[in-house]
């Protein structure tokens, strides 16, 4: 099962649950997992079909913007990294 890392904004959703073992084949996967744990959670981070332009999401270490289909291995780690602001 891939492990997820929940940020501390998204952690209400989740019962303030920090990390997640859930089962997916894709990115798509995983969060649609996360969300049937967390309801709310993919309203959060998916937009229109694809992560919102204000999340990233590092799959064992590397981050980015991915798609929805990016394979996720079985023991994979996934974090979800919203965005920081600066200015």
């Amino acid at each position: 099962m891939a492990e997820v890392w929940v940020p501390a904004l998204l952690r209400p959703l989740c019962g303030g649950t920090a990390r997640l073992q859930v089962e997916g084949a894709t990115l798509g996967d995983v969060l649609r997992a996360v969300e049937a744990r967390c309801p709310g959670f993919m309203e959060r981070v998916v937009s229109e079909g694809a992560l919102r332009p204000e999340i990233a999401v590092a799959i064992d270490g590397e981050a980015g913007s991915f798609p929805l289909f990016e394979p996720v291995g079985p023991a994979s780690h996934v974090s979800i990294l919203p965005a920081i602001g600066g200015g």
